[in-house]
Formats: C-alpha cells, structure tokens, sequence
C-alpha cells in the first residue's frame, strides 16, 4: 500500500481477486471518458457489456507478467478519532472506495481484435521487453490531483519501452501521455463493436525515434 498525493488516495497492487473492484472503476470511468467522444449512450451501452469488461479485466489482471493497481480514495483524510490521528479506517464505506485502476503487461502476440481492425505488431527493442499499457482510468472526482502520473508510474516504470492504444479525438489523454514520452504514431483504425463510430491509433514510449 502506498500513499499518493498527499495522502488523498492511497494504491494498492491489483490481481484476480480484485477484479469486482477493478472493473467498477472501469465500466464507470468509461463513460465518463468517452461519452463527448463517442456519444451520450457511449456509457450505457459499456454498463450493457459490464460482466464482459469484467471477464477481461480478470483475464488481464491474472496474466502472470501483469502490473496492475488500484487507487482508494480517502475522504476521511482530515478526520480525526480518539486517538488524534487521522481517520483511516474509521468509515469502511468511505475509506475503501476504488477512483482509478491502472493496468501493464508484456506486449505479446497481437490480440484478435488488434489484428481484427488491421494494426501491424509493434517490435521490441533488442534485449528489452517491450510493455503495454492496457488501461489507465480515473473517475472524474478523482481527477486534477496527480492521481493519473502516480498510477502511471506504478503500473509502467519510466525506463520500460512501452506502448498504449488511444482513442483518436481524446486530447485530455494524448497531451497526459505527452507529458510522459509517449509519441503519437498517427495511426487511423476504425474501432468496431461498442466503440464505434470511433478510431483508435498507439502512441510509445523508449522505442526508436520516440
């Protein structure tokens, strides 16, 4: 467990056994992220597939090179109990609160749906592993506190050459990654299914001519 941003949310590394945790966050962070981008129903219509996020979150999150996180919120934080000290734990409802998840793996074979929408697979650099961000979420109360660059550091440490898929149009996320190496690689994919109308490209991070 560790302490971030002052104190405010504290994370805490995510398996298998998280994934309730893990996927609420998900699903619910999902709409709020993509619901100007994609559409108003954008969110709806990832509540109707929540137990297949859930099913992959858990598939993900039980890989054994996986890095996964979770972050608590803390609204207790300026609370104090009989003993002086700041209320941790004093109101479980309130203290155990999933606000973000983070998530990396090696990067290995493409996925089927990779190779569904035509991308190309992306190449190691020689001697090291190649890592992928597979997600990274915050909800929006949880925002504008740094939340985002800690979780970022934990699931993907800075000298991991890296990669991440991004929806195209979502500005906020892309200048977020910016900020911490990654490159656009300019990509157009039509994405299918419950994200469309929408394309998606990668950015990476410690390959060559990033």
């Amino acid at each position: 467990m560790t302490f971030v941003c002052d104190g405010k949310f504290f994370l805490s590394p995510a398996g298998p056994e998280d994934t309730s945790a893990y996927a609420r966050v998900h699903v619910s962070a999902l709409g709020a992220s993509y619901r100007d981008i994609i559409g108003p129903d954008f969110g709806s219509r990832m509540r109707e597939h929540a137990d297949e996020i859930a099913a992959e979150d858990r598939q993900y999150l039980a890989q054994p090179d996986a890095t996964g996180f979770i972050a608590w919120s803390n609204p207790s934080l300026d609370e104090t109990n009989d003993y002086g000290c700041c209320a941790v734990g004093a109101d479980p409802d309130l203290w155990f609160r999933p606000v973000g998840i983070a998530l990396s793996a090696d990067a290995g074979p493409l996925e089927s749906w990779e190779k569904d929408i035509g991308a190309a697979p992306i190449e190691s650099p020689a001697g090291l592993r190649l890592r992928k961000l597979i997600n990274l979420y915050i909800l929006p109360e949880a925002q504008n506190e740094g939340l985002g660059s800690e979780l970022l550091r934990a699931a993907l440490p800075t000298d991991d050459p890296a990669f991440l898929w991004i929806i195209n149009g979502n500005a906020a996320a892309a200048r977020f990654y910016r900020r911490h190496g990654f490159r656009d690689l300019g990509e157009v994919f039509e994405a299918e299914g419950a994200w469309a109308p929408s394309t998606t490209g990668r950015m990476v991070r410690g390959l060559e001519g990033s």
